[in-house]
């Protein structure tokens, strides 16, 4: 195994499968197309020759179909890991159940805070939410912010309903802090609000086409935020909404304590 290690990360930007795959390849070639001595290629070219991941070819060497097979799956191992670092900011205030899987996040683009700009997620988060299309806006939400009120208030003057759900406790401290515009927001019909019993340890913004996905520290504070219009990510954002929708209960207008609570 020892062999095969020190040339594996050749295969990494596909440079040792790319060069066999277009053509048969001498030693000499391949040692100065990837900058490595000829004796350390001649000595892996052997051990991969007795694996059947290459075979000798007038003079030179090419990949056999096995061969191809893990030099492709090499690469996508680091494609992942890269992908792992990449999205890190997000995924290491997530817990197993509520990450994205990593094939969605191929093509999302991320904001994080930064010591030099530690509102980058939280001014993402506003700019993109202001180019949501369609009439129904659908949220999971650790916390509630006067910035994201803003935002979302003016998608209501567009007319779109949102529904929303947030945690029991949450929900509660914002009835408690402005009862008259809690009761009003609920009343005009632009809000369907959701008690949770249970912390909610993400964010999520749903519209028809695109989604929003935030991650939080341990004191709310939001930290990094996607966006994606990545089909399969919608079809499991959407998922992971109701999941939290339906073991939460509505809360309507009328100021029971703490809450007057309808059916699920």
């Amino acid at each position: 195994m020892s062999s095969t290690v020190g040339f594996i990360p050749a295969l990494k930007g596909g440079a040792f499968s790319l060069i066999l795959r277009k053509r048969t390849a001498r030693p000499a070639t391949l040692a100065d197309d990837l900058d490595c001595a000829r004796r350390s290629i001649q000595r892996n070219l052997a051990a991969f020759v007795e694996r059947g991941w290459v075979e000798r070819v007038d003079g030179g060497y090419c990949l056999t179909t096995t061969g191809d097979f893990i030099a492709r799956t090499h690469a996508d191992y680091l494609d992942r890991l890269e992908r792992i670092d990449r999205f890190a900011p997000l995924l290491r205030h997530l817990d197993s159940d509520h990450a994205p899987p990593l094939s969605m996040l191929e093509d999302a683009d991320l904001a994080v805070a930064s010591p030099e700009n530690p509102q980058a997620p939280v001014q993402a988060y506003v700019d993109r939410l202001k180019r949501f299309e369609g009439d129904t806006v659908r949220m999971c939400s650790p916390v509630l912010s006067r910035i994201f009120h803003e935002a979302h208030a003016s998608l209501a003057m567009r007319g779109v309903h949102t529904a929303l759900v947030l945690s029991e406790a949450t929900a509660e401290k914002a009835r408690e802090l402005n009862p008259m515009e809690f009761e009003s927001v609920l009343r005009v019909g632009v809000l369907d609000l959701y008690a949770h019993p249970d912390p909610v340890p993400f964010g999520l913004t749903i519209s028809e086409d695109r989604l929003l996905f935030a991650a939080y520290d341990e004191e709310g504070h939001l930290e990094a935020c996607l966006t994606s219009d990545d089909l399969d990510f919608l079809a499991w954002a959407e998922d992971l909404f109701e999941r939290y929708r339906e073991s939460s209960v509505k809360v309507k207008p009328s100021g029971g304590f703490p809450f007057n609570l309808g059916s699920k």
